[in-house]
């Protein structure tokens, strides 16, 4: 996998997406009446609109590599130091207040995203929907963002635009601005954890902790303030005074925490044997950007942002309807 294969895999991972939203689309007006599909069936088939446009580029490129093992060479999975694992934790923590207020910034002009789907999830049981969600959503993802397409746009040479162009992806993949606008700032925080740790490995762990503490807040808030849940998070709204407060709140917070998260992941570069890592990226901007883009990229970028503005039109036009 290089830069080129990279963005020829988000092209057909963008064009896939389109041919599914079609599909379900045709499905749910010709199909049986009130029938449509499950939020299990939604997720499962959202991953799989990740994975199989990249492995068919793997495997179409596999004469090229015939000396690379997949899983560890060309995907990155390969075993870190329990404490590594340790503050990976940290890390991960480190790094909520900083997506927290992304989010609440998106929210000023677009829906939160993950809200409107609370009700769908808490109909399905919790280990089935924290499997999902918390497992294998992250094990898919890191196989395709901080694996594949990280370390494609590494072979550039240019660490610091691979860091930021995965970073990117990752966030245009949830084809919506709310989630992009914090999944972009945690692609990129997880690309510097890639490289500190040397492992895709590190990658999955702080996916899997950041996905699953939400899962777990979902139920358990539907535990604790189920008259909340009943109402509907959707038709919930901040004041705009309110939401100022939430935003100056976890800006401070951020600036605090992602200090403290530099310092964490410049110590797992350490631990693992990578010092002068942050050196090094920043070092590596130097290095031809353009070597990165190519024109399959370039398109399924535009796609995908014409998607997401499309979307959040639509979804404006129908609340002021």
């Amino acid at each position: 996998m290089n830069s080129k294969r990279v963005g020829v895999s988000f092209l057909l991972l963008v064009l896939v997406h389109f041919l599914v939203v079609i599909g379900i689309s045709v499905y749910y007006v010709m199909g049986p009446a009130g029938k449509d599909i499950g939020i299990v069936e939604n997720l499962i088939l959202s991953q799989m609109i990740n994975i199989i446009p990249v492995s068919l580029v793997v495997l179409a490129g596999r004469r090229k590599f015939r000396q690379e093992k997949v899983f560890t060479d060309v995907l990155g999975f390969r075993r870190i130091k329990i404490s590594t694992v340790l503050m990976t934790v940290l890390y991960t923590f480190l790094l909520m207040p900083l997506t927290t207020l992304a989010n609440a910034i998106s929210m000023i002009f677009v829906d939160n995203t993950v809200a409107n789907l609370t009700g769908d999830i808490l109909n399905v049981p919790f280990v089935v929907m924290f499997l999902i969600m918390a497992v294998f959503g992250p094990f898919c993802e890191e196989l395709v963002f901080r694996g594949a397409f990280y370390r494609g746009f590494r072979k550039s040479g240019n660490i610091f635009g691979a860091v930021l162009m995965s970073g990117l992806l990752f966030g245009l993949m949830h084809m919506n601005f709310n989630q992009a606008a914090y999944a972009v700032l945690l692609g990129i925080m997880m690309a510097l954890l890639a490289e500190a740790a040397g492992s895709t490995t590190a990658t999955f762990i702080m996916h899997l902790i950041f996905n699953g503490q939400s899962v777990c807040l979902i139920y358990l808030e539907d535990k604790l303030f189920p008259e909340v849940i009943e109402e509907g998070l959707e038709n919930y709204s901040y004041t705009s005074e309110e939401m100022m407060f939430v935003i100056a709140v976890y800006l401070l917070l951020a600036v605090v925490c992602t200090s403290i998260a530099f310092c964490v992941v410049t110590w797992i570069a350490g631990n693992e044997g990578r010092q002068n890592f942050l050196r090094t990226i920043w070092a590596s901007r130097k290095n031809r950007f353009e070597r990165i883009w190519s024109v399959c990229l370039i398109i399924g970028i535009v796609l995908s942002l014409a998607y997401m503005t499309f979307e959040a039109v639509a979804e404006y036009m129908m609340r002021v309807a």
